[in-house]
């Protein structure tokens, strides 16, 4: 889904089990405050708000919040899956909402307010040139 680089270090990952390169699932606003977004209308464990990661940017993450630059990383990820017809559209449509408008919307509100509650924004030591 990724054309097998990290989300955010665009660094090579693989989804083979025992690879060194192996890479990890992260949800992109913090899980630890699920039930925050869960009152405002999100699922912190759909597929909208999931990405892959490289191994060394998964220990850095942690549970802080990614910088601002890609939240739009991920609303284009996610328009690209619904415009290609991707068996995933329709999931993320009915996770945030019917329109672009809507789904960027759903992103920034939920991005704001995962922001309000960790207050730090979290950038990858090393990040190659984008490829997605």
């Amino acid at each position: 889904y990724q054309k097998g680089k990290c989300f955010y270090s665009f660094q090579n990952i693989s989804i083979e089990k025992g690879s060194e390169n192996v890479c990890h699932v992260d949800h992109f606003l913090p899980h630890r405050n699920k039930e925050i977004h869960y009152k405002y209308g999100a699922n912190l464990d759909g597929v909208w708000n999931l990405v892959l990661i490289n191994n060394d940017v998964h220990r850095t993450k942690g549970t802080k919040v990614p910088h601002l630059k890609y939240l739009k990383r991920l609303y284009n990820r996610n328009e690209f899956y619904i415009k290609s017809k991707h068996p995933l559209a329709e999931t993320i449509i009915n996770q945030t909402g019917d329109n672009k408008y809507k789904r960027r919307d759903f992103l920034q509100k939920h991005y704001d307010l995962a922001y309000s509650v960790e207050l730090v924004k979290w950038k990858p030591k090393i990040e190659l040139p984008g490829t997605f």
